[in-house]
């Protein structure tokens, strides 16, 4: 599914589009995935999107807001009243690759000027829910999810101090738990326990101060050049103009055979039952 930049990118991508919109009505096609009453949608504006973690926030005149979470095969489309204009944030799927509403649209928001925010899912793993605003924020995971690493309260002090709650994890691990740090999955893990030298199988207790600072940086470093870069295209993603996103193309050591800049040999290897990236030599 998306990560933190994927869904970042897809949110400033929406946000040029969709805010300042008037719904005139909402099409739920397969009921299970929305939640929450439609008339409390029609006849409202978007006044902003938001993220927190990996989801999605559309926020409405009328103090709600719609929660989106793609999950596998989720997809969130936009189209123009004259549909010479669309921009495509998720999953690509070639049974997508057909006009718009197809049989795998399944929510379809109208706005009064005519143009369409379509969200599509193969699978029907994605959801959307409507809740008041001043608790969208709390719902489900989102009430434990750590902060976000490239907020300005994700200091190198809350970071070591998130993540030393269990001194005896792998620090692999330790990066992946969303309630300790929001947002960052396996890619970005690996990367960063590059950039800062250390081995994804290390204990958190053994992460010296050095390390700490180090890995911090690395953290949002990757975050940052992910976003910058347009997010990845592992597998089933593709960023909100319809292009691939071309993070992977200077990641170091993810899905590589050798190790960027270093020229050493990667090893993969499972940890907790996810897959590590690293470099051997270049990783202590």
């Amino acid at each position: 599914m998306p990560e933190l930049p994927e869904v970042e990118i897809i949110r400033q991508g929406l946000a040029r589009y969709v805010p300042g919109k008037t719904i005139a009505s909402l099409e739920v096609r397969v009921p299970k995935l929305f939640t929450g009453k439609i008339e409390d949608v029609e006849g409202q504006s978007v006044i902003g999107i938001r993220r927190r973690a990996k989801v999605l926030m559309i926020d409405l005149s009328n103090d709600k807001t719609i929660l989106v979470h793609l999950k596998m095969t989720g997809q969130l489309v936009f189209q123009s009243a004259d549909e010479h204009e669309k921009v495509v944030g998720g999953h690509p799927q070639e049974a997508y690759n057909q006009p718009l509403p197809h049989k795998h649209s399944h929510v379809i928001f109208t706005f009064t000027d005519g143009s369409k925010l379509f969200f599509n899912d193969l699978r029907k793993f994605g959801w959307l829910q409507l809740l008041d605003t001043n608790v969208a924020g709390e719902y489900g995971m989102l009430a434990t999810v750590g902060p976000e690493p490239l907020g300005g309260a994700f200091t190198e002090s809350v970071f070591r101090e998130r993540l030393s709650k269990y001194p005896n994890r792998l620090i692999f691990q330790s990066l992946l738990d969303q309630s300790l740090v929001a947002g960052i999955g396996n890619i970005y893990a690996n990367e960063a326990l590059y950039e800062a030298g250390i081995l994804p199988e290390r204990r958190v207790k053994d992460i010296t101060d050095g390390e700490w600072s180090k890995l911090y940086r690395a953290v949002r470093h990757v975050l940052e050049e992910s976003i910058k870069y347009g997010g990845t295209s592992d597998n089933t993603y593709i960023q909100v103009d319809g292009k691939r996103g071309d993070y992977l193309a200077h990641a170091h050591v993810y899905h590589k055979k050798i190790a960027n800049p270093c020229g050493h040999e990667v090893v993969r290897k499972k940890l907790g039952g996810r897959t590590t990236h690293f470099c051997p030599i270049d990783q202590t």
